[in-house]
């Protein structure tokens, strides 16, 4: 597992600007950052899908403001998929080589696909997990894009945190149906 010295040393190592915070408390997962930053906006989460195209199967870091899911239709047509489902903590735990829940954004697997909501340009500083869940990571939200490798599209909609397990799945004919 990835942990917050390594993240760190990368970044310095690539001469990215960025500041460790020690958290007032533990994170149990980036969706605590605001309560724990006393910041209203500006603090990221990682969602972690695995999705299905027509010639493979792969798994996608989606960073969302903290609270947030993506709108399911936006996902499927921003990463090109038929089906997307949130990737369960084991997939997570060993695809992104940090713990489910606090997956930093940046030092991913090079296989694993960024995927940034363009609402995260609303901030100009970002919060992060960094693998761990005393301490988080403060970065310029320009360099946080760049440093993740991220694509920048919409996909924050009316869909708000809520545990779900639900497979989005385009049909023949592009029309969606939802299942359990």
């Amino acid at each position: 597992m990835r942990a917050a010295l390594d993240v760190h040393r990368e970044l310095l190592a690539r001469g990215v600007p960025h500041e460790v915070a020690r958290l007032r408390g533990r994170a149990a997962s980036a969706d605590d950052l605001p309560r724990l930053l006393d910041l209203r906006t500006g603090c990221v989460a990682v969602r972690v899908y695995e999705l299905v195209r027509e010639d493979d199967r792969s798994i996608a870091a989606v960073l969302v403001p903290a609270g947030s899911l993506p709108d399911p239709l936006a996902l499927l047509e921003a990463l090109n998929a038929c089906t997307v489902r949130l990737a369960p903590d084991d997939v997570v735990n060993n695809r992104t080589r940090y713990a489910a829940g606090l997956v930093s954004p940046v030092c991913l697997p090079e296989d694993v696909e960024v995927l940034a909501d363009a609402a995260l340009g609303a901030s100009d500083v970002s919060w992060c997990a960094l693998g761990e869940g005393g301490v988080a990571l403060g970065i310029r939200t320009v360099d946080l894009l760049v440093a993740s490798g991220a694509r920048v599209a919409a996909l924050t909609g009316p869909a708000r945190l809520a545990e779900s397990t639900d497979v989005l799945d385009l049909d023949a004919r592009g029309r969606s149906r939802t299942t359990g």
